[in-house]
């Protein structure tokens, strides 16, 4: 393993918050908020993505446009993904301290990964401010990963590679 530098893991329902519900729920009851309907399966299909991206995926999906139309009286654009993160994040940061529990298995292939040499990486689809919250509680569990990159430190997040490049 000589070759590899690095393991670089994701966190919600990889590392910590095994089912990844944290977001889930905040997703729903987000839209919720604005009288849309939605579904842990709808939350669940876009997952990975920056959460701003995330919401556009959802609010692109028909039976969800058509719930922001019938609730909103118009179709969703760039303003109502503005309005549904805006809502989205503080009350992501709000839950997210209760769903921080490591995923079994995680500190044991961490000291594995370390004691082949190398380092451990991580990048999320939260952003910095959610990831100052978990940060301390995975760390009070004995994880600590060497890098960090959030969704909102690049120009350019997931899908695409630079995450993992930076």
């Amino acid at each position: 393993m000589s070759r590899f530098k690095a393991v670089v893991f994701d966190w919600a329902g990889t590392t910590i918050d095994f089912g990844s519900f944290a977001p889930m729920g905040a997703f729903v009851e987000t839209f919720a908020k604005f009288g849309v309907e939605t579904t842990i399966a709808d939350a669940r299909k876009p997952m990975g993505l920056p959460k701003r991206s995330h919401i556009a995926a959802m609010l692109a999906e028909p039976h969800i446009a058509a719930g922001w139309q019938k609730a909103q009286g118009s179709m969703p654009d760039e303003a109502a993904i503005d309005a549904v993160y805006e809502i989205f994040v503080p009350l992501n940061e709000s839950v997210v301290k209760d769903y921080c529990t490591l995923v079994p298995g995680t500190l044991d292939a961490v000291a594995y990964i370390r004691g082949k040499g190398l380092k451990i990486g991580s990048t999320t689809g939260y952003t910095r401010s959610i990831m100052e919250r978990v940060l301390p509680l995975a760390a009070a569990q004995g994880y600590e990963p060497d890098n960090l990159v959030c969704a909102d430190d690049l120009p350019l997040g997931r899908p695409t590679p630079i995450g993992m490049y930076t």
